[in-house]
């Protein structure tokens, strides 16, 4: 008799992994799948999370946009026609009137960047101090109109280098280069003036 029933419970046991087998095949096969279909979801979720705060890190880095001077205000740019950088140790000669002898030596900024308050004024008029200047001789007493500088921006005569950007409203961009430089744009200079002896 013990023998009769084990014989019934072995095969009932094997009638039913018969069944589960399968089963738990399909079972294990749709969670692998579940799981590779969820690898690459994650995976590309991570490089996107890693990267946004190196988004954030590199518009934190970006210069900000410079604003336009103040209403009424010129800003004078002064540049190195030599390296195109700013001149930061400038100090320039401005005058708001035709008369040169009234004008102010203002210090250039570490931008090379000069704030007028042009008040009523309705001409300025500038002239290089610490450096020499790079504007043909007939502009170096041009009387700038203020009102121009303001709506348009100008940018003054440049003998030393090819460089002519165009100057934003209320800005006035002069060249200027070190008056130790011996000029080679855009001929080199004359060996002996005219009215030298040798």
């Amino acid at each position: 008799m013990p023998s009769r029933f084990g014989a019934r419970a072995s095969r009932r046991l094997g009638a039913l992994a018969r069944v589960a087998c399968p089963l738990l095949g399909i079972a294990m096969s749709t969670a692998s799948a579940s799981a590779q279909a969820a690898a690459p979801s994650a995976q590309a979720a991570a490089p996107a999370q890693s990267g946004a705060p190196v988004q954030g890190a590199s518009s934190a880095q970006a210069a900000p946009a410079e604003l336009p001077p103040p209403p009424g205000q010129v800003r004078i740019r002064v540049i190195n026609a030599l390296t195109n950088e700013p001149v930061h140790d400038e100090r320039l000669n401005v005058a708001l009137r035709v008369d040169q002898i009234g004008s102010v030596a203002m210090g250039t900024d570490k931008n090379g960047i000069i704030l007028v308050d042009a008040k009523k004024a309705t001409i300025l008029r500038i002239l290089s101090n610490m450096y020499a200047d790079c504007r043909p001789r007939s502009e170096l007493y041009t009387n700038y109109s203020v009102a121009a500088i303001l709506s348009t921006g100008v940018t003054t005569g440049n003998l030393c280098s090819s460089a002519s950007p165009k100057a934003k409203p209320g800005e006035l961009i002069l060249y200027e280069m070190p008056k130790t430089y011996l000029r080679q744009y855009p001929a080199p200079p004359v060996d002996s003036m005219p009215h030298s002896p040798n």
